[in-house]
């Protein structure tokens, strides 16, 4: 996968920074992700998120609400009701300039802005909540030791993550008069709804509220020991999963594949790919696969080395040679066969494979031995190698 950086206008005119992680491949579908109260795009839960659905050929628009992370315009001049339109917005410029996002995912207080968002847009066919709140108000209740102040002086700064976040009046009362029981039932979208029962921020019982008042379908699914921000290794990423995993029943995908899009056997087209500098995505026959240098040699180890593909497609067929003489020769006592393939570079540079046959089988002869040894050389891939290749150079029509 590789990452865009782009601008889109927010609902009250200000641009908003963004980010759209693509899969290396043409995406099957669009999502888009609202952060958390008070983050960026860059906290743990957006950027692992979103670049995980690349992974799994889903493209993501993470973007930073106004007054926060890279966008412009000042967070205590926005409200909730803002950052929903603002979800709306964003869902159009996609739209307008990508494709139409097929998926709406939120964080924390994204996460209820998402669900209130979700209702006014049309063209969605799922949408995913981690850790959300059930009423938007909770945001803001664990400073309610500081509220008081917004009496006296129309506002509030508290220090989050490091920087002064300045909460208005007018956002607060924006927070209280949403009630998300006007608004919830109306959602006639695909929900899933990931939390964690531990989450010390959004308790769990916000995810059973949202549950109850919301239609079917829906899925509640717990978020193994997991802590609100998904800052733990691998919490984000195996929510992402879960979400591209339940999404796939409701997607649709926005590049049916045609008999065009089929490589012919004994082809193999080979294209560059952002991700790296020697990346590069390989499609033969319906199969795509992932290339790269290794670190050794200034690629990145994001794919298979060329030199590794070699490797494999001799211990493939072998494996595959033997498998077929045992089933033409009726040898039914051979249990598993693992082949190894080692490339050896010798003193005077000449390369030799050398390759190391196991053939698993408590019940076979020495005579089974020998023929299934025998026919492991009787592979194309061998015999490409030992007879030599000839490339023939051609321009493309």
């Amino acid at each position: 996968m590789h990452s865009m950086s782009v601008q889109l206008p927010s609902s009250a005119g200000h641009t908003m920074a963004g980010t759209i992680d693509m899969p290396d491949t043409e995406p099957v579908a669009y999502a888009l992700f609202a952060h958390c109260f008070t983050g960026s795009r860059f906290t743990p839960a957006a950027a692992r998120v979103s670049k995980t659905l690349a992974e799994q050929s889903i493209a993501c628009l993470r973007f930073d609400f106004p007054g926060l992370g890279q966008s412009t315009g000042d967070f205590h001049e926005t409200c909730f009701s803002e950052n929903v339109a603002d979800i709306i917005s964003a869902h159009q410029w996609l739209a307008d300039n990508y494709r139409t996002p097929q998926l709406l995912i939120g964080h924390s207080l994204g996460g209820a802005a998402a669900l209130k968002a979700a209702t006014s847009i049309k063209d969605l066919k799922a949408v995913a909540t981690i850790g959300a709140p059930f009423d938007p108000a909770h945001a803001v209740l664990h400073f309610a030791d500081r509220i008081s102040e917004v009496d006296a002086t129309g506002a509030v700064t508290l220090t989050l993550g490091g920087r002064d976040i300045t909460i208005s009046r007018e956002f607060l009362e924006d927070l209280a008069e949403t009630n998300p029981e006007s608004y919830l039932p109306r959602l006639r979208r695909p929900l899933l709804i990931l939390h964690s029962p531990i989450d010390q921020t959004v308790g769990i019982d916000n995810a059973q509220n949202i549950y109850r008042t919301t239609r079917y379908p829906k899925s509640l699914v717990t978020l193994n020991k997991a802590d609100h921000l998904l800052t733990k290794p691998g919490t984000a990423a195996a929510a992402a999963r879960m979400i591209a995993t339940w999404s796939q029943q409701y997607l649709i995908p926005d590049t049916a594949p045609t008999a065009a899009d089929v490589i012919p056997e004994g082809v193999a087209i080979s294209r560059t790919t952002k991700a790296g500098r020697f990346t590069d995505v390989v499609r033969t026959g319906t199969h795509t696969l992932y290339t790269d240098r290794d670190k050794a040699h200034g690629g990145r180890n994001l794919g298979v080395a060329p030199t590794s593909l070699i490797l494999t497609a001799l211990a493939a067929a072998t494996s595959q040679a033997i498998r077929v003489a045992a089933n033409e020769s009726r040898i039914t006592t051979l249990d598993d066969v693992s082949v190894t393939v080692s490339r050896i570079v010798t003193e005077s540079a000449t390369i030799h494979l050398r390759r190391e046959i196991a053939l698993i089988g408590d019940q076979l002869t020495d005579t089974d031995r020998m023929e299934l040894l025998a026919a492991a050389n009787d592979n194309e891939i061998q015999a490409m190698l030992a007879h030599g290749i000839i490339i023939e150079d051609v321009q493309p029509a």
